[in-house]
């Protein structure tokens, strides 16, 4: 998918700002204005930006907090990008009250930080999970993220609290070494720069490796205290160090003498579900939910049998074991620790699943967040009366504001989650496991169930002639013409003034029987409109495309649904649909809801819910195509 934008995004930053001194009064500052990693962005969600396609050439303005205005601008400096950084050095050229601020609340002692404002040209859509390399490295998120792939560099702004709040400013001492400091070139000021950077982040990972249980280390506190000694001089790495801090923790795990005892560090619970995630085989999906260190602590329960972890439950809150493996089970389905545990391993293997399942709505479709159940309004604020030249001295004139709404509601939906004693006593957690992400996959496919079910039903005639939308007749079919006329229509939507509203095609949506003559028009270099006379394909990645089955899925949407209908949609912040999710939480839920005390069965269970609901929203950020010939 590549748009073209307007929109200004900004990013955290690193600052360090050097007083002026001796025959060099004006003050230095440099800037690391971006890593090259996922950031969050208000407003966008997870951003990358590609250092190759940004522009950062020429002088760039520093301001006071995005104060655009001359009594804003603090300085300017240059940019560059290195190691996969942007870094920008400059001076405090400003006259201002706020230039003067600046460098007074920096000699007290105030932790300043930044953001960079960028100018996005050329973006696309990362899809969840999936890894690209960009700046040097593999970025990758479990939501997917937005990659601006060309932008332009506008200003960077001295904040109080940045874009991340997390952010460190470091401001240069007094005396000789700030004058030394005046005379370093900027990029001996860059290099030191990053290397305190990098020092405060290695010196944080080995106090989060060497951090113990709540009572200490005991005997191998000692052995711990000249690990990390070696580690803060530098005489180990950060990873070897992490490697012996798991010889000493496996060193230290409870013999086998059939009493189970629960790691300080993780406790009881904790232990359970890495010893459950272990013998169901999902270390990757521990590790990445709890933690290496976590799973090793499962490790120390060695659980060869699910009837191992029944026992361990019972012994963590000291009840007696019975020795009968049905008695067992059915006792540990009644403390706390193994229904806890299960439940919430249930979480994770349900929320893993239903991120990984396809949705394809997430291109097109606005999140929001319902704060209940009532009926909630989408206003779509139309702002009329154009900006008009004033006079020096005269008076600005009042534009009026015009709205549309779009009423749209949360409900429930769920199912309940349960597992009796035979999987247990069966050691089948296959089982479990199975059904959990079965409910996760569920989930989402009900949720675009729903989605689709109000964009095929077209409700209010949305999709009309008298909203420029729709398309039918003759030349509507999926093709070369087709999509440029869709694509037109987009780019001529104006308002009641006759504005234009600039909306860029983002999403082309097909069914899947369109597949094949979606990809031939957005992907072919020439077409042929006579024989022997090939010419530039005029659409060639013009949109991003997606193929849902839904759309001609007419046992389950009955007439609504075509195998020749195809969507043309604008980016998801120009709102053709919205999804609600109560209180913004965007994945399922799973909650314990008790025991089945039925004679033949003995089941616990957990309840698996999910709220949200879907509206229409803006009709002039999409177009439907009959695809008529």
């Amino acid at each position: 998918m590549t748009v073209a934008l307007d929109t200004i995004i900004f990013g955290n930053a690193e600052v360090e700002i050097a007083a002026g001194s001796g025959d060099r009064p004006t003050p230095t500052i440099s800037i690391v204005a971006y890593g090259g990693d996922v950031m969050t962005v208000p407003g966008w969600g997870p951003v990358a930006i590609d250092l190759a396609g940004l522009d950062a050439g020429g002088q760039i303005p520093l301001l006071a907090d995005h104060d655009a205005r001359v009594g804003g601008v603090v300085g300017h400096g240059a940019a560059v990008v290195r190691d996969g950084r942007l870094v920008v050095t400059g001076v405090v050229s400003g006259a201002g009250v706020a230039a003067r601020q600046i460098i007074e609340m920096s000699q007290a002692g105030f932790a300043f930080q930044a953001s960079v404002g960028v100018e996005p040209i050329e973006h696309e859509r990362v899809r969840p999970g999936e890894r690209i390399e960009v700046n040097g490295r593999s970025l990758s998120a479990a939501r997917g993220f937005t990659l601006v792939k060309r932008g332009r560099l506008r200003e960077v702004s001295i904040t109080p609290v940045g874009a991340d709040a997390g952010t460190s400013v470091a401001i240069a001492a007094a005396g000789s070494r700030m004058e030394r400091r005046m005379d370093m070139d900027v990029q001996d000021q860059l290099d030191e720069v990053a290397v305190r950077a990098d020092e405060r982040e290695r010196l944080k990972n080995i106090e989060a490796v060497c951090r113990g249980p709540s009572g200490g280390w005991g005997t191998q506190q000692k052995r711990v205290d000249e690990l990390k000694a070696s580690a803060i001089a530098g005489e180990i790495t950060v990873s070897a160090l992490t490697a012996e801090m798991l010889n000493i923790l496996r060193e230290s795990r409870p013999k086998l003498t059939g009493t189970y005892a629960p790691a300080p560090t993780v406790g009881h619970v904790t232990m359970l579900e890495a010893a459950l995630l272990r013998r169901m085989g999902l270390d990757r999906l521990g590790e990445k939910a709890l933690g290496p260190l976590a799973m090793e602590h499962g490790a120390c329960m060695r659980a060869t049998h699910a009837l191992d972890l029944c026992r361990a439950a019972l012994e963590f809150e000291g009840h007696d074991v019975p020795h009968g493996r049905e008695e067992m089970v059915r006792a540990s389905l009644t403390t706390y620790s193994l229904p806890t545990a299960l439940g919430n391993v249930a979480n994770k293997l349900l929320v893993d699943s239903y991120e990984e399942a396809a949705a394809t709505w997430r291109s097109f479709c606005a999140v929001r967040s319902a704060a209940n159940f009532h009926e909630h309004t989408a206003i779509r604020p139309s702002f009329t009366g154009a900006l008009q030249q004033v006079a020096p001295g005269g008076e600005l004139k009042h534009g009026s504001v015009n709205e549309s709404i779009t009423q749209f509601r949360v409900d429930t939906f769920g199912k309940l989650l349960s597992i009796d004693r035979r999987d247990l006593v069966n050691d089948d957690l296959g089982v479990f496991d199975q059904a959990a992400r079965a409910f996760g996959r569920t989930a989402m496919r009900n949720l675009s169930d729903l989605i689709y079910t109000v964009l095929l039903a077209n409700a209010d005639g949305f999709f009309s002639e008298a909203n420029g939308n729709l398309l039918e007749g003759a030349d509507t079919a999926l093709g070369i013409e087709g999509l440029a006329k869709a694509i037109t229509a987009m780019l001529t939507q104006r308002d009641d003034e006759d504005n234009d509203l600039d909306l860029r095609p983002a999403t082309l949506l097909v069914p899947p029987e369109l597949q094949t003559a979606a990809r031939a028009v957005l992907e072919s270099e020439y077409i042929t409109t006579e024989p022997g006379q090939p010419t530039g394909n005029s659409v060639k990645r013009a949109v991003a495309l997606e193929v849902e089955p839904r759309l001609s899925n007419t046992g389950k949407f009955g007439s609504a649904a075509s195998t020749k209908h195809w969507y043309l949609f604008a980016s998801p912040s120009a709102t053709p649909m919205v999804v609600a999710f109560l209180n913004g939480k965007q994945t399922p839920t799973v909650e314990f809801f008790g025991l089945d005390q039925d004679v033949n069965r003995l089941a616990v269970s957990w309840r698996v819910y999910f709220d949200y609901g879907a509206a229409l929203c803006d009709p002039r950020a999409a177009v439907r195509a009959k695809g008529e010939v």
